[in-house]
């Protein structure tokens, strides 16, 4: 199982938190190992952002780690006709 309810845990499975403020669309990353550093790593989630665009509250995302492909070739091309 895994523990995504406090900063250290999303840091421990590679996991990132996002915040995003939908009415004016600005996504940012947390620092999250920064944080576990400085000692705040048993905060728990959820937790409240504020947008320093528009001052308004935005809402956490808990992001997996992007899957990596070794053998990855490049983009296809589908032929014509």
């Amino acid at each position: 199982m895994l523990d995504l309810c406090t900063f250290a845990g999303v840091v421990e499975h590679d996991h990132t938190l996002a915040p995003c403020r939908p009415k004016c669309y600005r996504w940012a990353e947390i620092d999250l190992p920064a944080m576990v550093t400085a000692g705040l790593g048993d905060r728990r989630l959820p937790i409240k952002v504020r947008c320093r665009a528009c001052g308004e509250l935005g809402r956490v995302q808990v992001r997996p780690p992007v899957p990596t492909r070794v053998r990855s070739v490049g983009c296809a091309r589908i032929p014509a006709g």
